[in-house]
């Protein structure tokens, strides 16, 4: 019977490790194949569902010449946004949400009118309010200068030369789930215009994080 449980046990570790292999490499493939798409070099921000999100950049690295283009998108089932975030200069590293002050007389009104909801107010300050920031949800770029410039949604694209601050995809959701996030964008190209490597996050998921290598 002990004998019987040893080979049972070897049994199940092999399984176990073959299963693994084989996930490991299935996954392998599987950027390889998604790293093009229609001609395109394209990388999928997140993906899966409600039930199994997927909180990576698949490929999480890819190595380009200089002028070529790589396009992001969402894949996932469900509406949940991430960003791709170049944060060039640490200077220009913000929020996702960030206090507003506004005169004592701002009403605000919700839409559509009757919905459940209520803007944020800082406690005891009734001319503060908190507000989603519009450099983490819309694509925006803030060059070597220091000025910042919002890109159109919801196709943005920007060719990088490389010495900007900040350049950011804005809130990707896939497409057909706009709604839950009116105003956000679907994908967002750069084309590199300088050799270096390019290294981003998913402002949403700092975890999330990435790089273009650039030759």
């Amino acid at each position: 019977m002990g004998q019987n449980k040893g080979i049972v046990i070897v049994v199940l570790l092999i399984t176990v490790v073959v299963t693994t292999v084989t996930t490991a490499a299935s996954l392998s493939n599987l950027q390889a194949v998604n790293a093009v798409e229609n001609g395109k070099i394209m990388v999928h921000a997140g993906g899966g569902n409600s039930t199994s999100p997927l909180t990576a950049f698949v490929p999480q690295r890819v190595q380009i010449s200089v002028g070529q283009s790589v396009t992001w998108n969402n894949p996932s089932v469900v509406a949940e946004p991430h960003t791709v975030s170049f944060v060039l200069d640490n200077k220009t590293a913000t929020d996702i949400v960030s206090p507003f002050a506004v005169p004592n007389s701002a009403q605000f009104t919700a839409i559509p009118p009757g919905s459940n909801s209520e803007p944020l107010k800082v406690p005891g300050k009734n001319n503060i309010v908190i507000a989603v920031n519009a450099r983490s949800f819309v694509p925006t770029v803030i060059d070597s200068q220091g000025n910042a410039k919002h890109l159109p949604p919801p196709t943005a694209a920007y060719a990088m030369m490389g010495n900007e601050k900040y350049v950011n995809s804005g809130w990707l959701v896939p497409k057909g789930q706009e709604k839950a996030f009116p105003g956000s964008s679907n994908t967002f190209t750069v084309t590199f215009q300088k050799a270096g490597t390019y290294n981003y996050l998913c402002q949403l998921h700092p975890w999330m994080v990435g790089s273009v290598v650039v030759k």
